[in-house]
């Protein structure tokens, strides 16, 4: 199976998502587990991740002393706070520390795979719906090319390609 991405899950109760570890391997992607904030960075520093799960509360390093760690040397790297806390202050430091998403437990494994599939592939997917656009437009004005006869037909073409 074509390997869809690399996901480091940095969670200190990480044995309670085995499920969700299947279920996103099983989707065909790559998927470390850590324990804690400390080894989260060392991984980023050492692998190529491709995007976070962040745990808010860890023992020692918290989700966002963590964060702040790894975006100091991997800013374009995506992280998604998965946590209990439903507090409205720490969606907002999550939103200023540039989670790209914050997730509330519990959590299912397609919610999961979503946010990661979104995290990952929303940039190509849309390239991909863009570039389907743009065909289908190219054969529309193809056709009225092929039947243009007079120079009314030429002004429309020259509007829609403007």
């Amino acid at each position: 199976m074509h390997q869809k991405g690399h996901i480091l899950w940095a969670d200190d109760e990480i044995g309670m998502f085995k499920a969700h570890i299947l279920y996103l391997e099983d989707k065909g992607y790559e998927v470390t587990p850590v324990n804690s904030g400390e080894d989260a960075i060392q991984l980023c520093d050492e692998k190529n991740i491709d995007v976070v799960l962040l745990d808010e509360m860890m023992i020692g390093l918290d989700g966002l002393s963590t964060l702040k760690k790894i975006k100091d040397k991997h800013p374009a790297l995506p992280v998604i706070m998965i946590t209990k806390n439903e507090e409205e202050w720490l969606m907002e430091e999550a939103i200023a520390a540039q989670f790209t998403q914050y997730l509330t437990k519990p959590v299912n494994p397609s919610q999961i795979f979503i946010a990661c599939k979104n995290a990952l592939e929303s940039h190509k997917i849309q390239s991909e719906y863009a570039a389907k656009d743009y065909l289908q437009a190219f054969e529309k004005i193809s056709q009225k090319i092929d039947k243009a006869e007079c120079i009314e037909d030429w002004y429309d073409i020259m509007d829609e390609l403007t």
